[in-house]
C-alpha cells in the first residue's frame, strides 16, 4: 500500500524548495561534484571549500525537483563546519531512516515519509552523491 503523495512534501521540504539556502555558484571552491538522476532528469552540481579538514562553505546549483532542491539546501547547511567524512555519515543516516524511520536526532527527518516512496528516495540522495563525487575532485 502506498502513502498519499502529499506526504512527500513536508512543510520543511516546501520551505527549502521555495527559498533554498546556499543556492548558486561558489567562486573559490576547492571541490566540485555533479550527480544526475536519469529517471527524472534532475541535474545537480555541488561545490565546497575545504580548509584543513573542515568544510568552510558549500553551495549547489542545477535543475531539480522540490525534494532534490530541499535536500541540497539542507545538506549544504549541515556540511558547513563539518569534516568531509560527515557526508558519508549523513548519507548512511538517510538510508537508515528510509529503512527504519527517523532517528531522534535525524537532521533530515523531513524526508522520513520517502520510505513509502522508494522511487523518490533517489531524489533526496542526489545531493549526497554530488558531494561524494566532489570529494574525489579538486579544483
Amino acid at each position: 500500500m502506498s502513502a498519499h503523495p502529499s506526504t512527500l512534501y513536508s512543510e520543511t521540504v516546501l520551505a527549502h524548495n521555495r527559498a533554498p539556502k546556499n543556492c548558486g555558484s561558489l567562486v573559490d571552491a576547492t571541490h566540485h561534484g555533479v550527480a544526475e538522476n536519469a529517471m527524472c532528469g534532475d541535474h545537480l552540481e555541488l561545490s565546497f571549500r575545504v580548509h584543513g579538514n573542515v568544510i568552510a562553505a558549500a553551495m549547489f546549483d542545477g535543475d531539480s525537483c522540490a525534494i532534490t532542491t530541499a535536500s541540497a539546501s539542507m545538506l549544504t547547511e549541515a556540511l558547513r563546519g563539518a569534516s568531509p567524512a560527515r557526508i558519508a555519515e549523513l548519507r548512511e543516516e538517510m538510508l537508515m531512516m528510509f529503512r527504519a524511520g527517523p532517528l531522534a536526532r535525524d537532521d533530515f527527518a523531513a524526508f522520513a515519509d520517502l520510505c513509502h516512496h522508494p522511487a523518490r528516495q533517489r531524489c533526496a540522495l542526489l545531493p549526497f552523491d554530488a558531494a561524494i563525487a566532489a570529494l574525489q575532485t579538486k579544483e
